[in-house]
């Protein structure tokens, strides 16, 4: 595996990268004036794009994708196919207002030609969903993924076959199990899975490939399982993977937000050769994409009016997604900070999941495009406080720190509280010692706090939350939508009012893993 940064000298790596990929299994060193072995079927994938547009530090971009891909393809007419990971409907600030119809236009001019059904494509509804998917010039595939009636999603299919640079080529998706209310109901994915490629194997499929939005380790155990697939392209975490099972089989998943981008060449030996390029500044655009890029860029202009500053701060604060779904974070102290203080409650949290910037902010001005840029989903990501026993405090903590929610977007970020877990000790039992207050006051079973929570998970079981404790505060949420305050107007008020348009970091160490004692050498 190599891999290329592509930026300032982006032609000459582009061409090495071209040239690396026609010579992609020619049998050098046996014959080294034969010419190269032209057949195969090269993909590009990307996955879990959000913001189309380059990111604030340059980086990014999904028109660089698709200069890449242009870039191989006319090398290789034919055999080049953009593939997507998932998640490109929501959420994202444009899609508060536009439900993902720019995300279509973006990628069907970038050339995709084949994309998965990621979990967020469910968040605006089943008719949402059914004209987003009418609406997209390329094939999306899930096979474990239907409407609620059984029925199947218009232009979704399980799997298909096609025939490029020679090889029989068969693709199938499957989409991670949730509860994604009526826009549509997943099955079973490695069920689903394995009657895919039975269905493959038994059409002529030569190379089998898994096109998935689903946590790494379920891949790489379906990978494991299945001889028969060649390779999994996946979605759903936001970092870079790369992962390996016997046979030279593989697993692999780009940063989000077009950071960076998979090239895997399957020659016509079946051979994998693959190659991870990131999209740094000074990569070239292609110019269809760019302007789709343009156009919406103006439209947010128009929509939000004038961007102004709110704070500032001296230092860099990481708001990448996977800093805050490892650990607490910076940013999540500050907005649990701002739930708490702002509603007046003993405990302020905030799933991981609710902060989707997936970039750094500062040093220097934090403008109010940016804060909004935080929270990206249509319900306005709102927060409902109520009150809760302190054993029922302490279910939900051991829930977010369980094997699913744990470096996940189901843990929480807290504030007013100090707590510490053991994650290798048994789900249910792995936060360790007492609940604290700031001031170091036990939080008993028996007591009662206030706790503010996010609305996604205390009122609709978004993570597989649980809270009965809320339904007065949610059914008052479903009556009248002002009801709940958004978070993004508490952080901005917490910013201006009580920091003086200052940011400085946080008393820190409030949810985290026990220390452990160095190993004895």
């Amino acid at each position: 595996m190599q891999r290329f940064v592509v930026g300032s000298s982006s032609p000459l790596a582009y061409r090495r990268l071209a040239v690396l990929l026609a010579l992609l299994g020619t049998a050098c060193a046996r014959a080294p004036r034969r010419a190269a072995d032209t057949s195969g079927v090269t993909f590009v994938h990307v996955n879990d794009i959000y913001v189309v547009d380059t990111l604030r530090d340059g980086s990014g971009g999904l028109a660089r994708v698709a200069a890449l891909r242009d870039s191989l393809a006319a090398r290789a007419p034919g055999s080049v196919l953009l593939t997507f990971g998932g998640d490109l409907l929501g959420p994202s600030l444009l899609s508060k207002w536009y439900s993902g119809a720019q995300m279509i236009e973006a990628l069907s001019a970038a050339g995709v030609r084949y994309a998965v059904l990621g979990n967020h494509e469910f968040d605006y509804g089943a008719r949402v969903l059914r004209e987003r998917l009418a609406a997209s010039p390329f094939r999306w595939l899930s096979a474990n993924c239907a409407q609620v009636d059984g029925t199947p999603l218009p232009n979704v299919r399980g799997w298909d076959t096609l025939t490029v640079g020679g090889v029989r080529v068969g693709i199938f998706g499957v989409t991670i199990v949730s509860e994604y209310g009526s826009a549509g109901r997943c099955r079973e994915e490695d069920v689903a899975a394995r009657a895919a490629v039975d269905t493959l194997v038994a059409v002529g499929a030569q190379q089998i490939v898994a096109l998935t939005h689903r946590y790494v380790h379920e891949d790489v155990a379906m990978l494991a399982a299945d001889p028969r697939i060649r390779m999994v392209l996946g979605g759903h975490e936001h970092e870079e993977h790369r992962d390996t099972v016997p046979g030279g089989r593989l697993v692999l998943k780009a940063a989000s937000n077009a950071r960076s981008a998979w090239v895997v060449r399957i020659d016509g030996a079946g051979r994998l050769r693959d190659t991870l390029v990131r999209m740094q500044p000074g990569a070239p655009f292609q110019p269809a994409t760019a302007a789709v890029v343009a156009r919406w860029r103006d439209t947010l202009a128009r929509r939000i009016g004038p961007d102004r500053v709110v704070a500032r701060t001296a230092a860099v604060i990481d708001a990448v997604d996977s800093t805050s779904r490892n650990g607490e974070s910076i940013l999540g102290a500050l907005v649990a900070d701002a739930v708490r203080y702002g509603l007046g409650v003993d405990i302020g949290m905030v799933n991981s999941g609710t902060l989707r910037y997936d970039d750094y902010l500062g040093p220097g001005e934090i403008t109010r495009q940016q804060l909004e840029s935080i929270f990206l989903f249509a319900d306005e990501t709102r927060v409902v406080s109520f009150p809760i026993s302190g054993a029922r405090l302490r279910d939900l903590l051991e829930h977010s720190v369980n094997a699913r929610n744990l470096g996940g977007g189901g843990s929480v970020q807290v504030s007013g509280v100090r707590v510490r877990y053991d994650p290798t000790r048994p789900p249910g039992s792995r936060i360790v010692g007492a609940i604290e207050r700031d001031n170091g006051a036990v939080i008993a079973g028996s007591d009662t706090v206030r706790l503010a929570f996010t609305a996604y998970l205390a009122c609709r079981g978004g993570d597989g939350y649980r809270i009965p404790e809320a339904a007065s505060a949610c059914a008052a949420l479903q009556a009248d939508a002002t009801s709940a305050p958004r978070v993004v107007d508490l952080l901005i008020a917490h910013l201006e009012q009580r920091l003086g348009g200052v940011v400085r970091s946080p008393v820190m160490g409030r949810i985290g893993p026990v220390a452990r004692p160095d190993s004895l050498e």
